[in-house]
C-alpha cells in the first residue's frame, strides 16, 4: 500500500513538471496569470495545481477564468451585432 501512495506523489511530480516544460515551450512564460491558467486547464490540471503552480489562490484563479470567459461572450457578441 505504502508503494501505491508513493507512485501518486511521483506521477503528480512528473505531471507539474511537464506542465511547466510545456508552458516554456508555448512561450508563455511572461504571459499574464490568466492566460497561463488557460492553457494549464487546457491540459487538463485541476485548478488548484493551477494556482499552486502560478502563487496564487484557487479562488483567484476561478474568477480570472470566470472574468476572461465573459469577456469572450461579450467580444463574440459585440461581433455579432456589427453584422
Amino acid at each position: 500500500m505504502p508503494e501505491e501512495l508513493g507512485n501518486q506523489d511521483w506521477l503528480a511530480i512528473i505531471g507539474r513538471s511537464l506542465a511547466r516544460i510545456s508552458m516554456h515551450m508555448a512561450e508563455i512564460d511572461g504571459k499574464t496569470i490568466s492566460e497561463r491558467a488557460t492553457f494549464l486547464e487546457s491540459l487538463g490540471m485541476e485548478r488548484k495545481e493551477i494556482a499552486t503552480m502560478l502563487g496564487t489562490s484557487p479562488a483567484s484563479i476561478t474568477e480570472l477564468l470566470r472574468q476572461k470567459a465573459r469577456k469572450a461572450q461579450t467580444n463574440g457578441r459585440n461581433k455579432k451585432n456589427r453584422s
